[in-house]
């Protein structure tokens, strides 16, 4: 009974001394926000084919502005480098901005017709960022160079028909 009196509140205060409790990498964690919000903006993007005015463009800015910021501090946590940037987030948040700059206008065909274009290539970066990094929070860097190659795709695209 002595053993048990002593032994517990010993046992106890190893427990919380030693914090037993797993601990997730922040990298990782920053990681599945990102990803959240890849799926939110390849979501978004889906739905602006059928938009009418640059008033419905809304959610695409947003989704996009907040997708590029939760990337770019990702490739910060993770180490620069080490992760390729995504600058078609930036042009895409820039190509919405133009859009709406005159105000609330009908969307002309061209323009409908390069968003459905950016929407199939954005498929590719948004497949392609579930597998960027590895359980271990590591860069996978065949898919980060997969990433990269669609992303100066879309950039190109982004530049040539709604930049211009």
């Amino acid at each position: 009974m002595l053993v048990l009196l002593v032994g517990w509140p010993l046992y106890r205060i190893y427990g919380y001394l030693s914090d037993t409790r797993e601990t997730q990498d922040a990298s990782v964690l920053l990681y599945q926000v990102a990803q959240f919000q890849i799926e939110l903006l390849n979501s978004s993007l889906a739905k602006v084919s059928g938009a009418g005015d640059t008033g419905e463009l809304d959610a695409l800015r947003l989704s996009a502005y907040s997708a590029n910021y939760t990337h770019e501090r990702l490739v910060q946590a993770v180490g620069e480098g080490k992760l390729a940037p995504l600058h078609s987030l930036e042009q895409l948040v820039s190509s919405v901005l133009r859009l709406q700059i005159g105000g609330k206008r009908a969307l002309r065909p061209e323009e409908k017709e390069a968003l459905g274009q950016a929407d199939k290539l954005f498929k590719d970066i948004y497949e392609g960022y579930g597998k960027l990094l590895s359980s271990a929070g590591k860069p996978i860097s065949s898919q980060n160079d997969k990433l990269s190659k669609v992303d100066a795709e879309l950039s190109e695209l982004l530049k040539k028909r709604l930049l211009r």
